[in-house]
């Protein structure tokens, strides 16, 4: 492989990510520019328009150019290490397990840690190692760790590492606990999304220091949110960022399609209903936040084209939501009432004035209680329980 080329190749990648916005950091974009993501990626699964996989290595012709791409490439399907094999002969199915982030959101997350020379850093899903790659290029590989629930892929990432010269801790194990063996640490980023922010964390981490993280939510709002942590537990805001992530194997994710078919062959909901609410009204930056938040275990999928497109919400217990966006009406079946919770949610955005998603917050005790709240700690909206 032609390491000038490789190099060339990552400096135009920190140009367009400086381009658009997103690596504003001379000490990241140094990062980026020096830690050869092309070792992290000598293989990965690319999607195909008949919606297959087919694996791209380092004897495909554009393998070098695909790395070096803002884009995020899928690395694991269906937990399984055999799937590669499988697609060695042709495209495959399967479900994502593993990727390698977009780059461009990886420098967001990055940047938002705000990291200081000498802080010590746990990150949450080593997967390829090209994250922990760029903390220890920034850091030095003494104050990294990392945590990987697989095995396998956490002995792939440690090589890796290592033919780069990189030698941070790389930990088997569930991310959920953190690491106590290095703990206390400065910094916690996880770079899976969690339905909760563990009290492990909390308490693994120094007071005054930060821990970001995604929530995973099945209706999407794609929420990042950075708490600092004090004597009480950790309280922040949630970043004006969107940022998603694979979610943490110790999730259960709602399949939509499934529960689709399965509201295909349910009631028909009654009578339509008109609604005000549009088909792209999950796709707000900022009530998309709060629909995924207040709207928890349901899901959505679209259905259809422009000209009759329906917009379907489901929740795992057979209960589901279709609007039909020509009509502008909808219908719902089941005990839960999923449009109408949509709704509700919407009227209370608008009531509090069409706050942006950086104006809601989150406070975690060393329990693991999650209390969101706008503008103030002080200013609760309501409490979740893990």
């Amino acid at each position: 492989m032609n390491q000038d080329r490789a190099a060339e190749l990552r400096g135009h990648l920190v140009q367009e990510l400086a381009d658009g916005g997103f690596l504003r950091s001379p000490a990241w974009g140094e990062a980026f520019r020096r830690v050869p993501r092309h070792e992290f990626l000598r293989r990965f699964f690319r999607p195909t328009d008949a919606g297959t996989w087919e694996v791209i290595d380092e004897g495909h012709p554009d393998w070098l150019g695909l790395v070096y791409t803002n884009v995020t490439w899928v690395t694991q399907l269906d937990d399984d290490v055999s799937r590669w094999e499988a697609a060695s002969s042709g495209p495959v199915t399967g479900r994502a397990s593993s990727s390698s982030s977009e780059p461009g959101l990886m420098a967001q997350m990055l940047q938002g840690l705000q990291v200081r020379d000498g802080d010590a850093v746990l990150e949450i899903g080593t997967g390829t190692g090209y994250n922990a790659a760029l903390l220890s290029h920034r850091l030095g590989s003494a104050l990294v760790t990392t945590v990987e629930v697989d095995p396998e892929l956490a002995a792939q990432a440690a090589k890796a590492l290592e033919r780069c010269g990189y030698t941070p801790t790389v930990a088997a194990g569930d991310g959920t606990e953190g690491h106590r063996a290095r703990a206390p640490y400065d910094r916690i980023i996880a770079t899976c999304s969690v339905p909760f922010t563990p009290g492990s964390w909390v308490v693994q981490t120094r007071p005054g220091g930060m821990i970001l993280t995604s929530l995973h939510r099945d209706l999407g709002g794609w929420p990042m949110v950075r708490l600092v942590v004090d004597e009480h537990g950790a309280s922040g805001r949630f970043l004006p960022d969107r940022g998603a992530f694979m979610p943490i194997r110790s999730r259960s994710v709602l399949n939509d399609r499934r529960l689709l078919a399965a509201a295909l062959r349910g009631g028909d909901g009654g009578a339509p209903r008109p609604t005000t609410l549009g088909a792209d009204i999950l796709d707000h930056p900022d009530f998309g936040l709060l629909a995924a938040l207040k709207l928890e275990n349901a899901c959505w999928i679209g259905k259809g084209m422009a000209s009759n497109y329906e917009l379907w919400l489901l929740d795992g217990e057979g209960s589901w939501a279709c609007l039909d966006s020509a009509a502008s009406a909808f219908r719902q079946h089941g005990p839960r009432r999923l449009w109408d919770e949509l709704e509700s949610a919407h009227d209370l955005w608008q009531r509090w004035g069409q706050p942006r998603r950086d104006r809601f917050g989150l406070s975690v005790s060393h329990d693991g209680s999650h209390i969101f709240w706008l503008d103030r700690p002080d200013n609760p909206l309501w409490v979740e329980e893990p």
